[in-house]
């Protein structure tokens, strides 16, 4: 008689298994109690149109006591984006031990008077509508006044309200793609209307003759305003105190004569 002897393959391979957990487990609990919490961050590099010191990033970023294996980039990414002059943050972990943070900032488009403030102190607002800056410097005295509309004294990163943001984004493509006719505006008055809605006048640096204009600013429409006025202000048309372009016409009116 022949005997066969059965291998106990599955007890093998039971073995095989446990034995590739253990080592999976032993690996996991050396990274979290032993070679994570030693990954100190030793390296942070910064790219940024803004002017920050290091001693200025450290005190944004704020992670001491974070390890490289703990920190969390999001939490800090929306850390940074509390500060109202930063538009966007971006955090990326480079092993074994740097942090790069990117930073793109916001940039100033209008100024605006608040009803409130002392001696009208004004406040600067970006595309998006809102305010990274109380009071005037060098960089903001020329850009365009928006007048009209009634507010307190902003804090810093308040927003204007939605019914705004079509003329600062018309706005800002029109600072992207024409900056020198961006540079002519003085500044744009809202004027709400009886019922519902508002409309815009326009003022310019260069000619003393404001303008009417629909409520929707293109890079088209403030050439075709700047167009008019050329032509008012040469005084073809006799002495023109206000012109108006709405709905596409051109209506303007006369300064009488005593």
């Amino acid at each position: 008689m022949t005997i066969v002897r059965r291998r106990k393959s599955g007890r093998l391979i039971s073995i095989i298994i446990v034995s590739g957990l253990t080592i999976v487990l032993a690996a996991q609990l050396s990274w979290i109690y032993w070679i994570s919490p030693q990954m100190a961050i030793r390296r942070i590099t910064l790219e940024s149109d803004l002017k920050v010191t290091d001693r200025q990033l450290m005190e944004m970023i704020s992670i001491e006591g974070e390890t490289w294996a703990s920190l969390d980039e999001g939490l800090l990414e929306a850390r940074l984006e509390s500060y109202p002059v930063i538009r966007r943050a971006q955090v990326i972990k480079v092993f074994p031990d740097t942090l790069k943070v990117f930073l793109y900032r916001r940039h100033p488009l209008v100024v605006a008077f608040s009803d409130s403030a002392e001696a009208g102190r004004p406040a600067v607002f970006d595309n998006e509508g809102y305010a990274l800056q109380i009071g005037l410097d060098s960089n903001s005295v020329n850009l365009p006044i928006l007048s009209g509309p009634k507010f307190s004294e902003p804090d810093l990163g308040a927003r204007l309200p939605d019914d705004f943001m079509g003329v600062l984004t018309g706005l800002d493509t029109l600072r992207n793609e024409d900056p020198t006719i961006f540079a002519l505006i003085s500044e744009i008055e809202i004027i709400p209307r009886v019922n519902e809605g508002f409309d815009l006048k326009l003022y310019m640096n260069h000619v003393p003759i404001p303008i009417l204009i629909d409520r929707q600013v293109t890079v088209e429409s403030i050439r075709q305003a700047i167009l008019v006025l050329d032509v008012l202000s040469s005084g073809s048309a006799g002495t023109v105190d206000e012109a108006d372009m709405r709905g596409g016409h051109v209506v303007f009116h006369r300064t009488e004569e005593s």
